[in-house]
C-alpha cells in the first residue's frame, strides 16, 4: 500500500497542473504565436523581388510542354539549334543529351527529347506580351515604364551579353524572399523593349 502512495502523489500533481485554468506566464506565450504566420510571409517583401510565378505570358505556352503540343499550337519552329543548350539547360538530367533550341523568330524554346519549355519571347510583333502585376511587357513598354516598378534594376542596366545594341535590364528571381539562380532579362533598344528572357546561369 505504501508503495502506492507516491504514484498517487504524482497523479493528483498533474491533474492539479492541468486542471488549473490560468498560469502566470501563459498571456506572454500565446499571443506572438498566431502573429509569425500570416500571408504577408508569402510573397516577396521587396517590391523588387519577383518570382518566376508572377511572370505571366499571354499568347505563348511558358511553362513545360511537350514537343507535340508545343508544334500543335506554334507549328514547325523556323530554325532548330542542335545541342545549343548550354550548361545542360532547365530541362536536362544525367542521362539526356544536350538539349536542341528551336527558334519561332526571335521566340526561343529550349527543348530536350519531348520536352519544352519557354526560354525567351519577342514582344515586337505585338503577337506575344508578358505581365509582372501591373507592369505589362510589350512592344509599348519603355525603360521608363520599368524603371517606375524596378528602379534599383533599373541603376544596374546594363549593355547585352550578347554584343547586341542597346540596354539590358535584369530582374533577379527570388522564392520567399530567397535569392534563386536565375533571372528575367529585358532587353531594349533606343528605350523600347524589344525581348523578354528567361535566364539561368551556368
Amino acid at each position: 500500500m505504501n508503495r502506492l502512495l507516491p504514484l498517487t502523489s504524482v497523479l493528483l500533481g498533474l491533474v492539479a497542473c492541468q486542471s488549473t485554468p490560468d498560469t502566470p506566464n501563459a498571456p506572454d506565450v500565446a499571443a506572438p504565436a498566431a502573429a509569425t504566420s500570416g500571408p504577408a510571409q508569402t510573397g516577396p517583401l521587396d517590391p523588387e523581388h519577383i518570382e518566376a510565378s508572377m511572370v505571366s505570358v499571354e499568347g505563348l505556352p511558358k511553362g513545360e510542354i511537350s514537343t507535340a503540343e508545343l508544334t500543335r499550337q506554334l507549328g514547325r519552329p523556323a530554325r532548330v539549334a542542335k545541342g545549343a543548350v548550354e550548361c545542360g539547360g532547365v530541362l536536362a538530367t544525367e542521362k539526356s543529351p544536350v538539349g536542341d533550341i528551336w527558334y519561332y523568330g526571335k521566340t526561343i524554346y529550349e527543348v530536350n527529347g519531348s520536352r519544352a519549355i519557354l526560354t525567351g519571347f519577342d514582344v515586337t510583333t505585338g503577337k506575344y506580351r508578358g505581365k509582372i502585376g501591373q507592369l505589362v511587357l510589350n512592344q509599348n513598354t519603355t525603360f521608363e515604364d520599368v524603371r517606375r516598378f524596378f528602379p534599383k534594376a533599373a541603376k544596374a542596366v546594363d549593355t547585352p551579353a550578347t554584343g547586341r545594341p542597346g540596354e539590358e535590364m535584369y530582374l533577379p528571381f527570388y522564392e520567399k524572399n530567397v535569392p534563386m539562380d536565375g533571372s528575367l532579362n529585358l532587353l531594349f533598344k533606343q528605350g523600347r523593349l524589344q525581348e523578354v528572357l528567361f535566364f539561368s546561369p551556368c
